[in-house]
């Protein structure tokens, strides 16, 4: 006597491609991380812009200065 089997409940390995399953524990893992990683990456790149402009304001001041002045022009 056979049994149909159902293929929906076997084990199918995750592909490169593939996305993960919403109710699995490991995409609630993998999300958490994700997420965590991005706090920190957007974190460091505010951080990153305002060391910028911090750095652009006086950088373009001192040019202006030094094009303004008579070291600039012969």
């Amino acid at each position: 006597m056979s049994r149909e089997i159902k293929f929906t409940k076997q084990y199918k390995p995750i592909g490169f491609g593939d996305r993960d399953d919403r109710g699995s524990v490991e995409a609630h893992l993998r999300a958490e991380a994700h997420a965590k990683e991005m706090r920190r990456f957007n974190k460091r790149m505010r951080e990153l812009d305002a060391e910028c402009a911090q750095r652009r304001g006086g950088f373009l001041t001192k040019v202006v200065r030094f094009f303004s002045s008579k070291h600039g022009t012969r």
